[in-house]
């Protein structure tokens, strides 16, 4: 399938605006981790000390570190959860906009006042729960714009761009870290406005609803508005609205028959085929959590310095770098291999990488330079195949079996979950990683290869291959309790 073919400009022009908020994600993981370690940073912000030889040093305490890097993701997961009722209520757009209002505040926080931890911690806290927003309403969004065709690349292009907005984030920290004012960690702070106002104007002048939406709240004319905007390069404009229009129809009369005509409830997750897809949606973003993205997303910089990595700056621009490749590659794969294929595939390297940086972090102490230089090789091979696969896909997976009248609620609890299962990744690093706690360093690639081998088991025995699948067809074949390794070949022609 050609992406950029002209009968996709239209779709794929409205998804490229909503998938911004993507950016405003990596942008904030990666500012942050390399603010952590500037100079003026720990200046304002940590304690200092006076040596003997009157060398002055300062430092962030583990408390403080951990609080201010991992109350961003309890604040996704409050956005997560809040963002159900407002997807629900006022569509995708709503979504994204409120989160544009709530990152302006949390960014307007974090500036206000210096060396301020409780003016920081708060406006982290809000900024997180905009990106738990975006998180929610924009791979939704990017699932139901484009035709099945070029989905799984579209909703994959939410990676690519926070991969991108870590690259970002990374020049903008590597630009700025050796200023001597608070211009250090505020220009990067302040930055996050200039994607908010980008994101912003978008979703308000340009693009148009979901029509998948529409349709579940009985606006029929505003759905066939947006049907027609989106097919507005297709060669029969007419032809293209109507069938997709039936299929809409026909699925929400299919949902009526099997679920009755209520209105879905949050308790109805836990019952009969609802339950399997909300499982699957929120087990394989858990999953894409536990196997140690969080390590690399949050501490690149501080854990390639502690390690004796030349200049950890550079050094976490080429890694966000390599993820940008890897998503990029993934979008030539994903159409020939498939979904599952290629996410135990993958798994099975990230394991072994992670065991590789466990095992030269079991040296420390007495490493060589080269088996410092094999830590950052293993981190930037893991990141690699992380982003062929669990990075895109793990979003892609979850939005398409997140099929039905309960859509919303299944992703706004899984992504909150998914928030929170990086909430526990990330609060957790300082005090298992730092010398004065655990003092694991890079043997911590142990812990997290174990829950890469989860990841494995768990997507081996409960995801099923959703490849060339349309929405409607997943949620038929869901409601059919179709066994999870027969859909890759399973003909509904036959039924």
């Amino acid at each position: 399938t050609n992406l950029f073919s002209k009968v996709y400009r239209r779709p794929l022009f409205f998804c490229a605006i909503a998938v911004v908020g993507a950016v405003l994600y990596g942008y904030d993981g990666t500012y942050f981790t390399s603010i952590l370690d500037m100079t003026q940073f720990k200046k304002d912000y940590g304690t200092c000390t006076t040596s003997s030889d009157g060398t002055v040093s300062c430092d962030i305490s583990s408390k403080n570190r951990s609080l201010t890097t991992s109350i961003v993701q309890a604040g996704e997961v409050v956005g997560s959860l809040f963002a159900g009722p407002i997807g629900d209520i006022g569509g995708r757009r709503a979504g994204m906009l409120a989160a544009c209002g709530l990152v302006t505040i949390g960014v307007i926080l974090q500036i206000s006042i210096a060396g301020s931890i409780l003016f920081l911690t708060a406006g982290r806290a809000v900024l997180g729960m905009g990106i738990g927003c975006i998180s929610n309403a924009v791979p939704l969004y990017l699932s139901e714009i484009p035709p099945v065709q070029i989905r799984g690349s579209i909703v994959g292009s939410w990676q690519l761009m926070l991969a991108i907005g870590q690259v970002i984030g990374a020049c903008v920290g590597q630009g700025v870290h050796a200023r001597t004012d608070t211009g250090a960690y505020r220009i990067p702070m302040g930055l996050n406005l200039a994607i908010v106002l980008i994101l912003a104007t978008g979703v308000i002048f340009i693009i148009p609803e979901s029509p998948r939406w529409l349709i579940s709240k009985g606006k029929e004319t505003e759905t066939l508005k947006a049907l027609e905007r989106i097919n507005y390069d297709q060669r029969d404009v007419i032809q293209a609205v109507e069938t997709q229009y039936a299929s809409y129809i026909e699925a929400r009369e299919e949902e009526k028959r099997l679920a009755g005509d209520q209105p879905g409830r949050w308790s109805d997750l836990f019952k009969g085929t609802t339950r399997r897809k909300f499982l699957c949606a929120l087990g394989i973003l858990v999953c894409q959590q536990i196997g140690g993205v969080q390590f690399i997303f949050s501490y690149t910089t501080t854990f390639l310095s502690d390690v004796g990595i030349g200049d950890a700056f550079i050094i976490t621009i080429v890694v966000d770098i390599i993820e940008v490749i890897g998503v990029v590659v993934s979008f030539f794969l994903v159409n020939r291999i498939g979904r599952r294929p290629l996410l135990l595939i993958t798994s099975t390297f990230m394991t072994i990488f992670l065991i590789l940086v466990g095992a030269m972090g079991s040296l420390k102490g007495h490493r060589t330079a080269a088996e410092n230089n094999l830590i950052a090789a293993g981190i930037m091979l893991y990141v690699f195949f992380f982003n062929l696969a669990w990075g895109p896909l793990a979003w892609v997976i979850a939005t398409e079996l997140s099929v039905g009248k309960n859509r919303q609620k299944i992703m706004s609890i899984g992504t909150a979950c998914f928030w929170l299962s990086a909430f526990v990744v990330t609060f957790t690093m300082p005090y298992l990683y730092d010398a004065s706690e655990a003092n694991l360093e890079a043997q911590i690639g142990y812990i997290y290869a174990g829950g890469s081998l989860i990841g494995i088991v768990f997507v081996y025995f409960c995801i099923p291959e959703t490849l060339g699948r349309t929405l409607e067809e997943i949620n038929h074949m869901m409601s059919a309790q179709i066994p999870t390794r027969e859909w890759a070949t399973y003909d509904l022609q036959k039924e």
